[in-house]
């Protein structure tokens, strides 16, 4: 592994959909992470909990609730208030420093999705300050606002902001504050940090935009789904059928010239007799 130059330290989270399977893959160093959240099964639609989720213990069914967490990342810390770290000190030198940790540290997690999920990525601005109940309830509130449903953009502007408030709030028991408590430290309100928020919606293929015509399939690991061959096919026979087709009219066109050259030479044949 090649160190870097850089001094400084950060936790660090990276999340992708796999692209042929229905499922997150995350690597989280720190106290970063994400959360994903699912809407609410209908009593009379009620779906089975996914495996690899909390669906099973997250309350699904619970009165009022539009939506509850399905899985939320796990913490990775040294002690309170001391997350993993990957970083470079001024005196760390050339050899690996145990100051901080390393990216083969990372926990690793995959994660079953399906279509409507929301997810929420976020640094610990977020988490230290808005526990699960007033983030469920600003998304909601959103969501039910819009009428029209609220783009990721608008959500996670909604959830940032939610976040600053309590982070400046000197009366709230804030999640920061509890943990606190918990390791005998007195501490009372929000916890102003570094705040980011990311939001992505998970759209069935369905639903999402259909590719360009000239777009190329990239494969992972494994073999690609059957429908992401049948598309290419379908778009190689395309290309050979607008080949054929542009081949057959410049075939046609140059039948076309050869015949007014052929008439052209008779006329001038006739003319000179």
């Amino acid at each position: 592994m090649k160190l870097s130059r850089l001094i400084g330290s950060s936790t660090a989270c990276l999340v992708s959909l796999d692209p042929h399977k229905t499922e997150l893959r995350a690597a989280n160093i720190g106290d970063s992470g994400f959360l994903l959240l699912r809407r609410q099964a209908g009593s009379s639609s009620m779906v089975e909990p996914a495996l690899g989720t909390l669906d099973s213990a997250a309350g699904i069914g619970a009165a009022g609730r539009k939506l509850h967490i399905a899985f939320r990342s796990p913490q990775q810390l040294r002690a309170f208030n001391t997350p993993y770290q990957l970083g470079r000190a001024p005196d760390s030198g050339d050899a690996p420093d145990d100051r901080f940790e390393t990216p083969q540290d990372a926990s690793l997690v995959r994660v079953p999705v399906r279509p409507g999920d929301i997810l929420v990525l976020a640094t610990d601005g977020l988490f230290d300050n808005v526990d699960e109940e007033a983030l469920l309830d600003t998304i909601e509130d959103l969501i039910e606002g819009s009428g029209t449903g609220a783009s990721p953009q608008q959500l996670a502007d909604a959830i940032a902001a939610r976040a600053k408030e309590l982070s400046l709030d000197k009366s709230v028991d804030s999640p920061f504050a509890i943990l606190a408590k918990d390791n005998d430290i007195l501490w009372g309100g929000g916890r102003p940090d570094d705040i980011t928020v990311l939001v992505s919606h998970i759209l069935d293929r369905a639903d999402a935009r259909a590719p360009p015509t000239d777009w190329a399939a990239v494969s992972g690991p494994g073999e690609p789904p059957p429908e992401l061959l049948e598309a290419e096919a379908l778009l190689a026979a395309e290309r050979l059928a607008a080949e054929a087709r542009t081949a057959s009219g410049l075939g046609a066109e140059r039948g076309e010239e050869e015949e007014v050259e052929r008439l052209e030479e008779e006329a001038r044949v006739g003319a000179s007799r």
